[in-house]
C-alpha cells in the first residue's frame, strides 16, 4: 500500500478507536480464536 494511502487508513482507524468508549482509553482486549490442524506423516 502506498505510504500516503497507508497513513490515511491508519488515521481513520485511530479516529474510529478514539471515538468508541470501549477503546478510547488506549488499551483494550481483543479476543482472538485460533484454529489448528495437526497431521502426522506416515
Amino acid at each position: 500500500m502506498p505510504e500516503q494511502d497507508r497513513g490515511a487508513a491508519l488515521g481513520r482507524i485511530r479516529a474510529f478507536l478514539a471515538g468508541r468508549p470501549e477503546t478510547a482509553s488506549g488499551a483494550f482486549t481483543l479476543p482472538m480464536l485460533t484454529g489448528v490442524l495437526r497431521v502426522r506423516r506416515l
